[in-house]
């Protein structure tokens, strides 16, 4: 097997201009171990966030995190954040809260493990545009196949600073379980040979509202450079089809908007074109796309990645699926019960053995006891139909409103 891989490219150069912007290049490159920089500074006062890895080999293609390098980010005002890596993320977190300031040029500073540096071009802070409006409207388009709740945005910079937006977003959704729980079970004193054996029930408070937070992934960015308004206006943000299982009781969406400078509209634009986020980690990637990042010993090696400085404003909606007179949602999961007695213990006239799938669901597949009855009669029934927790978390967030 050859040692290197070579990516096959589809281009050579791609020509994408913005505005009166240059073309960024792709060259078809052999592929190597890379690093791979994924960081957006904003002016959000928190902990900012830098992610670290390499490229991968075809035989190998999880994502490889680098956990082992000093990550710094210094500003022109002579002020200097310091990150550290955290297990749990995979990501470099600084180590105190710092928001990215108007006027002040970030650079991005790395040295790796093996004393390698890398360093980022100087990076500004483009200015802040509040959002305008944050709607939701109900969608039928038989072209496009659509039928559900499209969420859409309208902003508008009149000064005309602000040209190029990329949109992030954070949906949070209400879980109301249909079948509850009231106890917990435990099977104890199995006998093998009968199949005889003890279900203990133990009441407890039925988990039924839970919540899940999801964040939206690939890249979802637009420009107004091409229009005679410098205005964003009903740009679609997320699509949801009248049959998904987060409106069936309340929905709730936080977008982030990110105004951009030219230079990372163009690099993620071109990313996008590729195939996504994804494609910086994929060694099926076209071709070299350059960044923002570059080694400070040796200018030819390559680095994939940006470092970013963007402002955020964002704005939150709630809504349910009738606000739109559409029917209720199907559940996230099938929950049929199965009313089982445990006196029935024979296959006779292809009769299934009741006690046998009791203690085959409740032992290796987690169904739960609904209801319990004469002392033999079980009504269970799948995890995430009686116990919300089995796949969310029901501690309630506390921006939530009903």
């Amino acid at each position: 097997m050859r040692n290197r891989i070579i990516l096959i490219g589809l281009f050579a150069l791609l020509l994408f201009q913005v505005g009166c912007t240059e073309p960024f290049e792709i060259e078809t490159v052999d592929f190597e171990s890379v690093l791979v920089v994924e960081s957006t500074i904003t002016d959000e006062f928190k902990p900012q966030i830098v992610k670290l890895s390499k490229t991968s080999s075809l035989e190998n293609p999880e994502i490889l995190l680098v956990n082992d390098a000093d990550v710094t980010v210094t500003g022109s005002n002579g002020e200097s954040f310091s990150f550290y890596w955290d297990s749990e993320t995979g990501n470099f977190i600084s180590q105190n809260s710092f928001s990215a300031q108007p006027g002040v040029s970030y650079t991005l500073n790395i040295i790796t493990s093996d004393g390698k540096r890398y360093s980022s071009s100087a990076v500004t802070l483009p200015p802040s545009v509040g959002i305008d409006e944050l709607y939701a409207e109900r969608v039928v388009d038989a072209t496009e196949e659509k039928d559900g709740v499209q969420i859409l945005i309208d902003t508008e910079d009149p000064t005309g600073n602000a040209k190029y937006y990329r949109y992030a977003y954070e949906e949070t959704y209400k879980i109301v379980a249909p079948y509850p729980s009231p106890y917990n079970s435990e099977i104890i004193d199995f006998d093998p040979i009968s199949g005889t054996y003890q279900v203990i029930l133990t009441p407890r408070e039925p988990e039924e509202i839970c919540y899940s937070t999801e964040f939206s992934t690939g890249i979802n960015q637009t420009t107004t450079t091409e229009l005679n308004e410098n205005k964003v206006f009903r740009f679609p943000v997320r699509y949801l089809s009248k049959l998904d299982a987060k409106m069936q009781t309340r929905y709730s969406i936080l977008v982030k908007q990110y105004v951009q400078s030219v230079e990372a509209y163009t690099f993620y634009k071109i990313i996008k074109e590729l195939g996504s986020i994804e494609s910086l980690l994929s060694q099926g990637q076209p071709g070299y796309v350059a960044g923002n990042m570059v080694s400070e010993e040796n200018p030819d090696e390559k680095v994939l990645g940006f470092f970013e400085v963007s402002s955020m404003t964002s704005k939150r909606i709630y809504f349910n699926y009738d606000d739109f007179g559409l029917e209720k949602p199907p559940y996230f999961v099938d929950c049929d019960l199965l009313l089982l007695d445990y006196r029935d213990n024979t296959n006779l006239d292809n009769d299934p053995d009741e006690r046998e799938i009791i203690y085959t669901y409740l032992t290796f597949y987690d169904y739960q006891v609904f209801s319990f009855a004469q002392g033999v009669l079980y009504t269970i029934a799948k995890p995430e139909c009686t116990v919300c927790t089995s796949f969310s978390s029901n501690v309630r967030p506390d921006f939530w409103e009903d």
